[in-house]
């Protein structure tokens, strides 16, 4: 069988020969060699991997409504509240009802209900009609306004100091409910989309995902370069009965690519 290469001439350009020769000199040899190509391949997917599914979690979720970053959860907790310390006010709208106790409390729940059901439609409509997210402030505004009237009625009939006051604690009642629709409105319109809060539970799974790729790769990396070490080893006995030493750094380079995948120029 030829040699890959008289002593006098340079290292080969493809040691693809010297490989077949190492391979058939030995079965362990050969199965070193095949599992560290193996290994060399894994290495490499296990790298891309774990680029990749970082690269798709980062433009997933960079994708959203950058404006809009706040967790959803947190803001609709938040808006939330603001409806519950309306609670009072609504209170005193529904007693001028002149209902029982229990049919106070129903219109109290309606009435928030309602406060409720406006944040999120003005959140809603804010970013997909103009007209409707419109209409919904003057129906806010309107119904705000009603809630006003009643708690004037209500205290303008328990009360004994006359209707100015009753006018100003009326106007108090509604200046904290409007306030509080607008803090609540705020908070949602600060927090993320759920199309947002769905992709960043994505890439938090997504960078767990990567985290446990890298890893993999790196012990793969790690498992190639003992292997092909020890196949290094191997090509060095047997590259002095046919190189140089000079040729022979040359030599193991080559046979290195080649165990990477690595084309050889």
């Amino acid at each position: 069988m030829p040699t890959p290469h008289a002593p006098d001439e340079g290292p080969p350009a493809d040691v693809t020969q010297l490989i077949r020769l190492l391979n058939a000199s030995n079965e362990a040899v050969e199965d070193l060699y095949l599992r560290t190509r193996q290994l060399a391949d894994l290495a490499r997917r296990s790298d891309r991997a774990a680029d990749h599914t970082a690269k798709i979690a980062y433009q997933t979720i960079q994708a959203e409504y950058p404006q809009r970053r706040a967790p959803l959860p947190r803001q609709r907790l938040f808006a939330l509240l603001t409806v519950i310390l309306d609670g009072v006010a609504c209170f005193f709208a529904a007693q001028a009802l002149d209902g029982s106790q229990d049919t106070t409390f129903v219109w109290t729940v309606l009435f928030l209900a309602v406060l409720a059901t406006g944040e999120v439609a003005l959140d809603f409509y804010r970013d997909r009609h103009w007209r409707a997210w419109r209409t919904v402030i003057a129906v806010l505004g309107a119904f705000v306004g009603a809630l006003g009237v009643l708690r004037f009625w209500y205290l303008a009939t328990i009360g004994t100091s006359g209707l100015v006051p009753a006018a100003l604690g009326a106007a108090l009642f509604t200046a904290v409910t409007a306030g509080f629709l607008f803090v609540g409105y705020r908070a949602l319109r600060m927090a993320e989309t759920p199309q947002a809060f769905r992709a960043r539970r994505w890439a938090r799974s997504a960078a767990q995902s990567a985290r446990a790729a890298r890893a993999d790769a790196d012990r793969n990396t790690r498992d190639r370069e003992r292997l092909i070490d020890a196949y290094l080893l191997q090509v060095r006995r047997r590259v002095l009965e046919l190189c140089t030493a000079e040729q022979q750094p040359l030599v193991e380079k080559a046979v290195r690519s080649h165990l990477l995948g690595e084309k050889q120029a």
